[in-house]
């Protein structure tokens, strides 16, 4: 009995990343159930519906992933991620998921200041802590204003007045916008991201950003969709947004920065798709989420792995690593390729029926759009490209032959993008 108790004590290290994939796997037919009871699984303020359930398993699918990153460090920190994800996943009441969702900030800023190589550490987190916590004031401000107005916060009810309160509406996106982030609101990812450890950059891109999408989706089911002409601006800011950060991308030669500003870019496709309001861009939003949350995950992770090798993040410098990791060359080609849209990848979906939302609801979106996936396929064979493809550099020594922890994470990653693309149903 004594050794059952103390298995479901959570652990660090390979016991923390077996107790998080069984975890993931026991509740698969909870969180994945598609019945009329999926609302009432969890009980009380923490439900789980069609729009939480596989971001919830994502969680802890990633949770193990992190493990497997940090193997050799003590620290409860992902444990931490992932229970305040779930919990604000989980959420249907806005107040507990105001609290979850500004509780994330706790571990994933320890996770860079005690992990992160580089002083510039500090100033990193100041600025994700500053952006966050100040995008979600203006949204604290409208949850207060909605509960003197109406005396609940409780997601199921719906209100359908988000269109009529102005200036009140224009801010109750705010927290999102930078949470996801969308241009311009997205600075401080970057910081984070370039000064963050493998496993801080997982728990960013995987997890993090998905707080904002479903935030959104919530406020937005709750309170109705807002107005056509806040709607066009907040659309044509994210957009033109995703379109600069993708040319950002192209000419970058800071790998994390690539995959950190190519994060703003895919954000901002799924904000669109939330504020157009139809069924198929809701569902390519949610697709897209899972898509990015494994493969800028992978990304970030494999990335990782090749700058404690080299000692840097430069694309040029890397250049011709692939003599010396060709199996994990496999895995991270394919996780670029799940990333720019391509089949046989879930984000090939999620593009395709983004599109039809976006598009389908503002036509003029279209020149946009495309150019954007174009853009997002010249940076992913970039970076490739660029890493891949040379004859070596001196500074990078063979490893050997036996499965690493790259093959690990580039296979756990790319696989579920694959399985996820053959048998969409599951989400």
């Amino acid at each position: 009995m004594m050794a059952v108790l103390l298995g479901l004590l959570p652990c660090y290290g390979i016991f923390g990343c077996c107790q998080l994939f069984l975890v993931a796997f026991l509740s698969c037919p909870f969180v994945l159930y598609q019945g009329s009871l999926e609302g009432y699984v969890l009980g009380g303020c923490h439900v789980v519906d069609e729009w939480s359930g596989p971001l919830i398993f994502l969680s802890f699918w990633l949770g193990a992933l992190m493990m497997v990153a940090a193997q050799g460090r003590e620290s409860y920190c992902m444990w931490g991620v992932v229970v305040c994800c779930v919990m604000a996943f989980s959420s249907y009441n806005f107040f507990w998921f105001y609290i979850f969702f500004e509780l994330t900030l706790i571990p994933v800023s320890l996770m860079i200041l005690q992990w992160g190589s580089q002083p510039e550490r500090v100033s990193s987190v100041a600025y994700m802590v500053l952006y966050t916590l100040g995008g979600s004031f203006a949204f604290l401000v409208f949850l207060v204003c909605c509960l003197l107005e109406y005396g609940s916060l409780f997601m199921g009810f719906s209100w359908d007045v988000l269109s009529d309160m102005g200036l009140l509406g224009f801010v109750a996106v705010a927290a999102f916008l930078v949470k996801l982030p969308v241009y311009p609101f997205h600075l401080w990812l970057t910081k984070a991201h370039v000064e963050a450890p493998a496993v801080g950059s997982m728990a960013l891109a995987g997890l993090l950003l998905k707080l904002g999408g479903v935030g959104l989706m919530r406020v937005l089911l709750s309170y109705g969709q807002l107005s056509y002409g806040l709607t066009v601006f907040w659309g044509t800011l994210a957009m033109v947004g995703g379109v600069l950060t993708s040319l950002v991308c192209c000419r970058q030669s800071d790998m994390k920065a690539l995959v950190a500003y190519s994060s703003v870019g895919h954000m901002s496709l799924v904000f669109m798709s939330v504020l157009s309001g139809s069924v198929v861009g809701w569902l390519g939003a949610l697709f897209m989420m899972v898509s990015h949350g494994l493969s800028s995950s992978g990304l970030f992770g494999l990335l990782g792995e090749y700058y404690a090798k080299i000692q840097t993040r430069n694309v040029f410098v890397c250049s011709g690593i692939g003599v010396y990791y060709p199996g994990s060359s496999f895995y991270l080609g394919c996780l670029v390729v799940f990333s720019m849209g391509c089949p046989p990848g879930l984000g090939y979906l999620s593009e395709v029926l983004m599109g039809m939302g976006i598009v389908g609801s503002y036509p003029g979106f279209l020149v946009l759009f495309g150019f954007q996936g174009f853009l997002s396929g010249v940076y992913s064979l970039l970076l490739y490209v660029g890493i891949f493809h040379g004859s070596g550099t001196g500074s990078v020594q063979p490893s050997p032959s036996e499965l690493t922890k790259t093959d690990i994470l580039g296979f756990f990653h790319a696989v579920p993008l694959f399985l996820l693309f053959m048998f969409p149903f599951v989400i």
